[in-house]
């Protein structure tokens, strides 16, 4: 299939899609006399595909219009910057859920829809005890590998991170492994997590409890630390650096999220060297995304469940796939018409599946920035990893 058959499809399929969603909706509209207005604080999203189910929401319901409020927040200031926000509805990435439910910020509600979540989805946002969820996933997303592929008739293994950072010679893979501020810092540890599960899958487990063990520490970031000092890899601070690396240097490895994809698989197959971009899975990716919860001070409860369900619900997420998003719910990967049209989703799903949440705990902030502050030192100035390390983690997830 070339490149403008490829893309003619997934546009076609999101028209079907956005067509469906509108004439099967009756189900969320609203018959009120008086009209409400809620607000939606959310992040920014450059794929537009957010905005296009805002839009159908108000186009079907006049009375109850959704209104978006972008606050533009890093780790450090999320919880800050949302609650100076007066919301209906909150946008969360998963690592704040704690924070917000522990600052009794938001409320637990029974999601309402069809969607079957994927367990490491559902366990990030579900209230212990019950089938509430604290928060409903609106895309789910897992570090992964990008290939570039220059001849796709030579038959190559799936390549894996510990043998990419092993790569002999030139720079082939980027990644987000410096930071320069609070806005790159969380890409950063997600990327030296990773790197960390490349070489001991035990260092964090599935609930995102951390090993305290330092020369467990010490002996999971030996590889990546020797290969930063010896300039084997390229260290960007924050993903789009990254993305330009890749495609300024013609790296042949990168890693990035999976809601990069599109953008980048269509600039780069445009390119002559370039005979398509793959996805593939880290052996243990990071797993993170986004959920919408309802404030607890909202006046319209009730209101922000049936939005929810809208924009979380299997359709939307459907609809948000070819935009990228990684779905949160079994049924948009196995959806036939979806996995024609995007050949790397299944690969999605399984990294998703396979993947580890960072710790979630109320303090995850302090402890981001304490992580991040000990490892940049440690792989980039060589200050080696010390029992300070380990006293400081612990102390921020008390």
């Amino acid at each position: 299939m070339t490149v403008a058959e490829l893309y003619s499809r997934r546009s076609f399929l999101a028209g079907v899609l956005t067509a469906g969603m509108l004439s099967t909706s009756a189900g969320y509209l609203f018959t009120r006399q008086e009209s409400i207005t809620l607000t939606l604080a959310t992040g920014d999203d450059d794929t537009g595909g957010r905005d296009l189910l805002i839009t159908m929401w108000n186009k079907l319901n006049p009375r109850t219009q959704i209104v978006v409020r972008e606050v533009n927040s890093s780790t450090q200031d999320q919880f800050q910057l949302f609650s100076q926000t007066r919301a209906d509805i909150f946008n969360l990435d998963a690592i704040h859920i704690p924070k917000f439910r522990a600052a009794g910020r938001i409320v637990p509600f029974d999601p309402g829809n069809d969607i079957t979540l994927l367990a490491p989805v559902r366990r990030l946002c579900q209230q212990e005890g019950t089938d509430k969820l604290w928060a409903v996933p609106f895309n789910t997303d897992v570090g992964m590998l990008y290939r570039r592929v220059t001849d796709k008739r030579l038959a190559e293994p799936e390549p894996s991170l510990v043998s990419v950072l092993r790569r002999p010679g030139t720079l082939s893979l980027a990644g987000q492994l410096d930071t320069v501020g609070t806005q790159t810092d969380e890409a950063f540890v997600c990327n030296v997590l990773e790197h960390a599960l490349a070489q001991d899958d035990a260092i964090l487990d599935e609930n995102g409890v951390l090993s305290y063990g330092l020369g467990q520490w010490r002996n999971a970031l030996a590889p990546l630390a020797e290969a930063v000092q010896r300039r084997r890899l390229v260290t960007a601070a924050g993903e789009d650096d990254t993305t330009r690396a890749f495609q300024r240097d013609n790296l042949r490895y990168m890693r990035n999220w999976p809601v990069d994809f599109p953008a980048v698989d269509r600039a780069e197959r445009a390119e002559t060297h370039t005979a398509e971009i793959r996805l593939g899975r880290l052996p243990v990716g990071i797993l993170g995304g986004q959920s919408l919860a309802i404030a607890a001070d909202s006046e319209h409860r009730a209101e922000a469940e049936r939005v929810i369900h809208f924009l979380t619900d299997t359709p939307a997420q459907k609809l948000l796939a070819t935009y990228g998003f990684a779905p949160t719910g079994v049924d948009a990967y196995i959806d036939a018409d979806l996995q024609a049209a995007l050949p790397h989703l299944n690969m999605i799903r399984y990294a998703v599946e396979g993947s580890r949440p960072r710790p979630m705990h109320p303090d995850y902030a302090d402890f981001s920035r304490r992580f991040a502050d000990h490892t940049r030192r440690y792989l980039h100035a060589n200050e080696q990893l010390t029992q300070r390390f380990i006293q400081d983690i612990q102390e921020a997830l008390r």
